[in-house]
């Protein structure tokens, strides 16, 4: 799945995108500087190891001034754990002995051993445990049902008040319905009793008696755990391992769930942020601020458990009357009232026309109520006097509703209700909007200056173009400073470096393990005129060199998007013949472009803005142009979206977008970087591997690579909005195209849903492009997988890729090797040595882990590939589901499967064209997501082509993001 940590950045380029994301910029033209993906290298932002922030204490910490002093290097290191490395040997000696399974994953055939070995930190602490401790997971449940605050506030007087846990056993709590006890708790207890009192007096709402009692669910023994992980037979996960791993994750979060100053978020609960005066912190405009905070996880090794442990960095709502939130939302967003709606959609206020009453904490605060949205049209339509609500977000004078009963009452406007009710006259009734927060049903108002934000809640819509750029500044850090950061802010917030976790009868270490890892050599690559470039550190670059394969335009033209109003500093046209230029230097055959050039001038309706770009590019199609360079004046979302979907799939026209800003100030590096997106969209490639570098992929001629991905929507996308599924795949041996196809399926669903249709259209292109004859390998890379969905590629993505081959093959059927590539984990790195760390202070690229922090179970590792510019790379993680290529002796004759696999998929990480600079994950598994990131795209354009009124996500599924005939075969996305 994509999965966007709650609290991790949102970040990706513009707010059309799903849970994943794409580039930095806006466009095609979106990055420059030394002919590289800037936004590929590095952590990309995600989760935060980018931009140029310090700790420089606490506050509101920025980007500091030079690199303070580390122990990263300093620090005492340990030798890798012998004893670990004799039990990973020992596994593979025992599963090579064993019938293999059916319908399971691919089995480790055992441990690399090329390249130069190194020894490397990660970020993982072993855990030790008191003797004989079992955990005892309770389940609590009310009575009568309550909501879920009040749910939190029974749970927080229950830890305060209840006698059975003020007896010394350890205690810790998800926070909703789980407990989990160091001790069993006696069968007699009584149950628990509170109520919430009485607040102002006026609330109709139910607060209590409730009663609280305690189910017992399970028990869990870490000993029993630990004889599993070191026993070289088992080949399967614990017994309970989730809910085992779950209840450990609880446990370890008791001391921070203790601390009122520190919030805990995600899914699992495992990202932890101080909010209070230890907060380090930055405002990044639009009402939001960056904090830096700490992801926390346990994890199973080889005869070990781990607390992972990894800085992390979120975008929160600031704590701050809701007006400012709104204010401050319009600065960046604009008058983007569905966005508004959807942006606040969940957040929660303290009320502050009624009284202070006591909480679960015992602390007096104002009530708190949760948004549910801005006021709308659809507001208690069903009811017998709905709101009068002139527009979507209308403000306090302009929003009525009917008060009194339904014969004898009148319609009163919430600016009205609240001077006359609660003598609280409204500064700003006239435009700041009203936010319900009661139901679609059963409305309820409240003016946005009577409601205060409350602290630690996380923003997850898409970021605008200034907060991604502060959140990069706040989050970019080098590797000591993280490593710092962990050593000390992050084991004091869990309670480890204070010991405080041996309240839980658990006890981690306070050093990071380390683990043998081994420096690949970067592969040599082929330009034109048979040119060797030998990548160092990662990069490489254009100068004087010609493309490996050129493509030939046969005629294109320029079209020059105006906003009314812009300020513009000439025109771009002439600076348009520098470009020309430079892609004749590289190689690429055609003409100057055709004068006169097309000019479109927005205004500020959208529709008509559509319909002037609609008309334009009929009349550019009615003229037969192939390629189309389009200047872009802003990196806004819709221009560029439409333009992509009249291009790539109305009128069949390749477009290549830049941005004004950067043609006028274009330079040659600019030029080159453009001339390689240019040459891969027309159908040229740009590098090659050399023959030696490629293995049996260039020496048999005969391996199909492909790349799979599927991306939810996000929080801020339409409610219909479907998930995207993309596939992309090389053509030939050479790995320098590829072309795909983007669908539309099922909301949220999880496997590629059209894979044996989308596999049949890549194998029939190679088909077409190899003389008849389809490959005897292929290898897919997956992307966008989590740990708990591997069985799901195993079970309903395999079978399909067998079915589309069954359809095509006569005869013997392909070898298929399916593999995993994760990014959104929080595994790193650190040098303990000078000479194996490059200019930023990272692992050299090419560095492999495949011991130490992997299960023997899996066949797994980790592989940075990149040198980042800046910030701490995030290597990507590789896990094999079915294999039947690298094991067999037939298609790998090597016979050193695990070898083979790492150096292939390093290599492959050096062909993506668009860059001159290695790349952090395989590049089909990154294409894929690109794609995927176009599609929703084209989807934003359909939905506001259709001014917003697609109702039903079945509306796009199908045909609708069928690319045009001209440009099926092309990377339309790169």
């Amino acid at each position: 799945m994509s999965g966007r940590g709650y609290g991790d950045l949102p970040i990706r380029g513009g707010r059309g995108g799903g849970d994943r994301g794409g580039s930095r910029g806006r466009g095609d033209g979106g990055s420059s500087g030394r002919g590289s993906d800037r936004g590929y290298s590095g952590d990309r932002g995600y989760s935060g190891d980018r931009g140029r922030g310090s700790d420089r204490g606490g506050g509101r910490g920025g980007r500091g001034g030079s690199e303070p002093p580390s122990g990263m290097l300093t620090d005492p290191v340990e030798a890798p754990s012998a004893q670990v490395q004799a039990l990973e040997d020992k596994c593979i000696t025992e599963s090579a002995k064993a019938r293999p399974e059916s319908n399971s994953l691919a089995r480790r055939p055992g441990y690399g051993t090329q390249g130069r070995p190194t020894v490397l930190r990660a970020n993982f602490f072993p855990m030790e445990f008191k003797p004989n401790i079992r955990f005892h997971s309770y389940r609590l449940k009310i009575k009568p049902e309550a909501k879920k605050g009040q749910q939190k506030f029974i749970l927080e007087s229950m830890f305060r008040k209840y006698s059975l846990f003020n007896q010394g056993i350890g205690i810790a709590t998800d926070g909703a319905t789980e407990i989990v006890t160091t001790e069993r708790l006696p069968e007699d207890r009584v149950p628990f009793r509170c109520s919430m009192g009485d607040g102002s007096g006026t609330s109709k709402a139910y607060t209590g008696p409730w009663e609280a009692t305690l189910a017992l669910e399970n028990s869990y023994s870490p000993a029993e755990i630990l004889a599993y992980l070191e026993d070289a037979n088992h080949r399967e996960e614990v017994p309970n391992e989730a809910p085992s791993l779950r209840v450990l994750n609880i446990l370890m979060s008791a001391y921070a769930y203790k601390d009122p100053g520190v919030v805990i978020i995600g899914k699992g609960r495992n990202k932890f942020f101080r909010i209070d005066k230890r907060k380090q912190s930055m405002d990044i405009r639009g009402g939001l601020e960056a904090i830096r905070g700490y992801y926390s996880s346990v994890r199973l090794g080889a005869g070990r458990i781990f607390l992972n442990l990894n800085v992390s960095h979120g975008a929160f709502f600031r704590p701050c009357l809701l007006t400012q939130i709104i204010d401050d939302f319009a600065y960046v967003h604009g008058k983007d009232k569905p966005f508004l709606n959807r942006v606040l959609k969940g957040l929660k206020v303290h009320v502050l026309h009624l009284n202070p009453r006591e909480n679960g904490s015992g602390v007096k605060e104002k009530p708190v109520k949760t948004i549910l949205g801005v006021a709308t049209t659809k507001d208690g339509r069903n009811g017998p006097h709905p709101p009068k609500v002139p527009d979507m977000a209308a403000s306090a004078k302009n929003v009525a509703f009917w008060m009194g009963d339904e014969k004898k009452g009148q319609y009163v406007t919430v600016a009205e209700y609240f001077a006359r009710q609660y003598n609280r006259p409204l500064e700003r009734e006239e435009k700041m909007p009203v936010v319900n927060v009661g139901t679609l049903d059963r409305p309820v108002y409240l003016p946005a200056e009577l409601c205060e934000v409350l602290p630690g809640q996380p923003c997850t819509a898409e970021l605008g173009l200034i907060q991604r750029q502060n959140m990069i500044k706040f989050s970019c850090r080098r590797p000591p400073q993280n490593y710092d950061s962990i050593m000390t802010e992050g084991l004091n917030l869990m309670g480890i470096s204070g010991g405080h976790t041996k309240a839980v009868g658990i006890k981690p270490g306070k050093e990071m393990i380390t683990v043998p890892a081994r420096i690949l050599n970067p592969p040599n690559l082929l330009y034109g005129g048979k040119k060797t470039t030998n990548p160092r550190n990662g990069s490489w670059n254009l100068v004087n060199t010609r493309f490996s394969q050129c493509a030939n335009i046969s005629k294109w033209t320029v079209l020059w998007i105006r906003k009314r109003g812009a300020r513009e500093d000439g025109s771009p046209i002439p600076m348009i013949d520098g470009f020309y230029r430079k892609m004749r230097d590289h190689g690429l055959t055609l003409p100057p472009f055709d004068k006169p050039h097309r000019e479109v001038l927005l205004g500020l309706d959208d529709r008509e803005n559509r319909s002037l770009l609609k008309d334009t590019f009929k009349d550019i199609s009615n003229n037969s142009y192939p390629f189309l360079v389009v200047v872009l004046p802003t990196t806004e979302g819709k221009n560029f979206d439409y333009v992509k979907y009249a291009g790539d799939l109305k009128t069949g026209i390749l477009t290549h977008c830049m941005l004004y800003e950067k043609v006028i100030k274009a330079n040659e590096q600019y030029w080159s970087n453009n001339a390689m997106k240019v040459n891969l969209k027309m159908g040229g490639i740009n590098q090659l591997l050399q023959p030696a570098n490629a293995r049996f992929i260039g020496a048999g001629k005969s391996t199909i690579v492909v790349g799979l991905d599927v991306t939810h929507p996000s929080s801020a996308d339409p409610e219909v909005f479907p998930s995207v599924a993309s596939i992309v795949a090389s053509t030939d041996y050479r790995m320098g195209q590829w072309p795909g196809e983007v669908r539309a399926q099922m909301r949220r669903q999880e496997h590629v849903a059209f894979l044996k249709d989308m596999m049949l259209g890549r194998l029939n292109l190679w088909q077409k492009n190899n003389n008849g004859n389809l490959p005897q390998n292929i290898l897919v890379y997956r992307d966008g997988v989590s740990e708990g969905q591997y069985n799901m590629v195993l079970t309903e993505e395999l079978p399909k890729i067998q079915a589309a081959a069954k359809a095509v093959y006569r005869g013997a059927m392909p070898n298929i090797t399916i593999v995993v590539c994760g990014k959104r984990h929080n595994v790193r790195f650190y040098p303990t040595n000078a000479r194996d760390q490059d200019r930023t202070s990272n692992p050299l690229n090419g560095c492999v882990v495949d011991r130490g922090v992997t299960r023997p179970m899996y066949w797994d590792f980790y592989l940075q590939a990149q040198a980042p510019l800046q910030g701490s790379a995030r290597p990507a993680h590789y896990i094999v589901i079915h294999d039947e290529i690298f094991t067999n002796s037939k298609a790998n004759p090597d016979r050193k499967p695990v070898d083979v696999l790492q150096e292939v998929t390093h290599n492959i990480c050096y062909m993506m064209g668009r860059a001159t600079r290695s790349i952090s994950y395989s590049t089909p598994a990154f294409l894929a997501d690109k794609f995927c990131d176009r599609g929703r795209k084209y989807l934003l354009a359909i939905y506001h082509d259709n001014n917003q009124q697609v109702h039903d996500s079945e509306k796009f599924a199908g045909d609708t993001l069928n690319i045009s005939r001209n440009c099926q075969n092309s990377m339309v996305y790169i």
